[in-house]
């Protein structure tokens, strides 16, 4: 399909997500992004937001705990939110705002290779272990993947 109108493109895309139970997840790469969810929600173009504040990528935000703090005066009440944050031992203070502040945590090989201590991970299941620590020293608990489902409103695959 070719759109002369970029909304049409993008309302195109909601439509298929809709169709297909596909929950939007909105990738922030900085505050203006942030800021333009709820345009979309009020131009009833998502009925859903999800946020995901991209810090520590060159030309985007940077990892930074109190920007962090900032960007959840821009969220729509009641979201889901979560930090992909990029770089090395920086990102582990953030991580652990993150569980305190009450985000979801993510990591992946794709976003670091260094554990918390400096070290580099052998893998995913060591990175996700850190995080499982940052959640737990928040106070907060592990969900499964059927309580995580359930928390964002998704069906078993």
């Amino acid at each position: 399909m070719v759109f002369d109108n970029p909304v049409e493109k993008v309302q195109a895309f909601l439509d298929v997500m809709h169709e297909t139970g596909t929950q939007p997840e909105f990738e922030c790469f900085d505050v203006g992004i942030v800021r333009s969810v709820a345009m979309y929600r009020k131009a009833g173009m998502a009925n859903h937001a999800e946020y995901n504040f991209v810090m520590g990528v060159a030309s985007g935000m940077p990892v930074d705990a109190d920007l962090l703090a900032l960007l959840l005066r821009w969220i729509e009440p009641g979201s889901h939110w979560q930090t992909t944050l990029i770089g090395r031992a920086e990102i582990w203070p953030l991580h652990q705002r993150t569980a305190e502040l009450g985000g979801m945590l993510r990591t992946g090989l794709e976003d670091s290779f260094y554990l918390p201590d400096g070290s580099r991970a052998g893998g995913n299941g060591a990175l996700i272990e850190a995080l499982a620590q940052c959640a737990r020293r928040a106070g907060r608990e592990l969900a499964s993947p059927v309580e995580a489902r359930g928390m964002l409103g998704l069906t078993a695959a």
